[in-house]
């Protein structure tokens, strides 16, 4: 068990681009964005996540995706600058 388990993390961490964030993800994520500019932050930092699931994704990202669900530039400024983007 634990060999298999030992081989599995190994060829994870080995294939590391592998399990980037795909052009779909990618546009699927920024897709939900309200405003441009959101969409502009998920697609410039979110595409070169490398997390499989989208709680492993970086606090950059994570962020990102946070100011796309604002509805108007101005809560998307504020939400950028209290994650320090």
């Amino acid at each position: 068990m634990n060999k298999s388990l030992l081989i599995i993390i190994l060829s994870l961490i080995a294939t590391g681009s592998a399990h980037s964030l795909s052009e779909d993800k990618l546009i699927e994520l920024t897709s939900k964005a309200y405003t441009r500019a959101a969409a502009g932050l998920i697609y410039d930092y979110c595409s070169g996540e490398d997390a499989f699931l989208e709680m492993l994704y970086s606090k950059r990202c994570k962020c990102a995706i946070k100011a796309g669900k604002a509805k108007n530039r101005a809560a998307v400024g504020l939400i950028v600058d209290q994650c320090g983007l």
